[in-house]
C-alpha cells in the first residue's frame, strides 16, 4: 500500500503553514526495460546526505545534488536535512539511504549490479521549475553516463 507522506508532513509542521503539494503533469513512471537481474541500480535520496568531505547543503530550497560513493564503508556521511522526523536516520543513514541493503540485492542476483555512486538532493525544494528544468535532467544525464538502467528514489 501507497503511503502519501506529504499530507502527514505538512499536518506536522505546524505552526508553520502547510505545504502545498504540486504534482507534475509529466509521467514520472516507466515500465521496466528488461528484468531487475539484468540492470544496474543506483540510489537517489531526497535527504540532503553528502559525503564529510563534501560542500554542506544549504538550508531549505538548494537545488544542487552531491554524488555519493556506492561504497557504504568508502566515506563518512553527514545529513543535512533538518526536518523533525528525522531521528533515525540521523543515527543509521541506512534508513533513508539503503546502500547495504542494495549491495546484498546484488549478491543475491536480484540486481544485476549496484553503480559506481548515488545522488542525493535536499528534499522540500521549493523551486519546482529548478527542479524540472535542471535538477532532475542533470541527474538523468549523469544516471545515464553511469550506465545506470533503474534509480530508485528513496524519499525523506
Amino acid at each position: 500500500m501507497p503511503l502519501d507522506y506529504l499530507p502527514i508532513l505538512a499536518e506536522r509542521a505546524a505552526p508553520e503553514p502547510p505545504r502545498k503539494l504540486r504534482r507534475s503533469p509529466k509521467i514520472a513512471w516507466q515500465p521496466l526495460a528488461r528484468p531487475l537481474n539484468e540492470m544496474r541500480v543506483s540510489l537517489v535520496t531526497s535527504a540532503a546526505i553528502r559525503q564529510a568531505n563534501q560542500r554542506p547543503f544549504p538550508t531549505l530550497g538548494d537545488a544542487g545534488h552531491r554524488r555519493i560513493t556506492a561504497d557504504p564503508d568508502g566515506a563518512e556521511i553527514c545529513i543535512d536535512h533538518r526536518s523533525p522526523v528525522g531521528a533515525d536516520a540521523r543515527r543509521d543513514a541506512e534508513v533513508v539511504f539503503p546502500r547495504r541493503a542494495l549491495q546484498e540485492l546484488a549478491r543475491k542476483g536480484v540486481i544485476a549490479r549496484v553503480a559506481p555512486g548515488h545522488f542525493s538532493i535536499y528534499g522540500g525544494i521549493t523551486d519546482h521549475l529548478g527542479v524540472t528544468d535542471q535538477l532532475a535532467p542533470t541527474l538523468a544525464r549523469k544516471l545515464a553516463a553511469m550506465r545506470v538502467d533503474l534509480a530508485v528514489m528513496a524519499p525523506y
